[in-house]
């Protein structure tokens, strides 16, 4: 039975898991079909154990989730005949002189540094480089042909593409909308996603079309202070978390799914979206060039002005719409979590 570490920074359960633990809890839950016995070293967050098994996988926590990159290390240091997958979020840990080890990326930081930290974030977008610098000569699996050419750019020549799964059929054909334009935003309220921008377009749009309405689900540390600021804002509703039965409630309702992020590893939600027919307006940055085919399944803008704009034409052009719904259903379904395994094993049995 072959031994697998897996590196993360959190695991499945870790209170701000988003889509690379999804991911990352597919692929080790396709090691165990395969019969490896996988351990995922991670974080420690208040209320989880230090040592659990879920799903057959071994989940170590220990450290904060700047230290657990340390402790993962020294972790990884006592594996012998371990096969190791070290996924880098703006630091990884610290493998790449292991000849059993490969690299799992999303995506590179760059503008996440400054936009979460301001002028400190200038010299950890340096130093990220150079730590990715170090894994080159390492096998690398990424999420989207953005952050491979990333990679290309600092030096990686074995980089593998496997893209994301989504977790429900795409339905056989367009649904039956909200009567009134209905925009929705989801994700995680934090500055990199730029939520706020989706707001300030649909203020836009309210000035054409009197009933619109926009949904804003999700949670994080922009939540309360941008609820305060438009709790008076006709048309706005703030859902909070939804869990996966409503979000696709929501996605089957909305017309449009807003997506005004600085950058994506992917944008998993956008195909979440297109699965019940929505249609995904988003900003032309890197992850959202590759999950967004611009003017087919949804639509690539610069900023929120031109995110206004689109929405307005699109609703005016009910032909059109229907058109980019449907397109956007066909590419939904060549996603799934079947497949992203399957690739995964593929992959693994050739570099083990």
């Amino acid at each position: 039975m072959k031994g697998v570490l897996i590196l993360n920074r959190r695991c499945i359960k870790h209170p701000e898991r988003g889509g690379a633990e999804v991911y990352t809890f597919e692929l080790a839950k396709a090691l165990i079909e395969h019969g490896c016995n996988v351990e995922w070293f991670s974080s420690k967050a208040i209320g989880l154990d230090d040592k659990e098994e879920i799903d057959g996988i071994t989940f170590v926590r220990k450290g904060n989730e700047l230290t657990t990159h340390f402790y993962g290390f020294l972790y990884a240091l006592k594996k012998k005949d371990c096969f190791i997958v070290d996924e880098f979020n703006g630091i990884g840990f610290f493998t790449f002189f292991m000849r059993d080890s490969i690299i799992l990326i999303h995506q590179t930081y760059n503008e996440f540094w400054t936009s979460e930290l301001g002028l400190i974030g200038y010299p950890l977008k340096y130093i990220e480089k150079i730590l990715l610098f170090l894994y080159k000569g390492r096998p690398a699996i990424t999420v989207s042909d953005s952050t491979c050419r990333d990679l290309k750019k600092i030096g990686f020549k074995n980089i593998e593409i496997i893209h994301n799964g989504i977790d429900i059929k795409p339905l056989d054909h367009m649904p039956e909308k909200e009567s009134a334009l209905t925009l929705i935003y989801l994700g995680r309220l934090k500055q990199t996603k730029n939520p706020e921008d989706a707001i300030r377009a649909f203020l836009l749009i309210r000035n054409t079309i009197k009933d619109a309405k926009l949904w804003i689900a999700g949670d994080g540390p922009l939540y309360n202070p941008l609820k305060e600021q438009y709790k008076k804002t006709e048309g706005v509703s703030f859902l909070g978390y939804l869990n996966d039965k409503e979000k696709y409630q929501h996605l089957k309702k909305a017309h449009f799914l807003l997506m005004p992020s600085i950058r994506e590893g992917w944008g998993q939600v956008v195909i979440q979206a297109n699965a019940m027919g929505t249609p995904a307006i988003g900003y032309n940055v890197k992850g959202l060039q590759d999950s967004i085919k611009d003017g087919e399944t949804g639509v690539l803008v610069s900023n929120y002005q031109a995110m206004a704009s689109e929405v307005i034409e699109l609703w005016s052009n009910k032909r059109k719409y229907l058109k980019l719904g449907e397109k956007a259903l066909e590419w939904a379904r060549q996603f799934s979590w079947e497949r992203t395994r399957k690739e995964f094993i593929a992959y693994f049995n050739r570099e083990k």
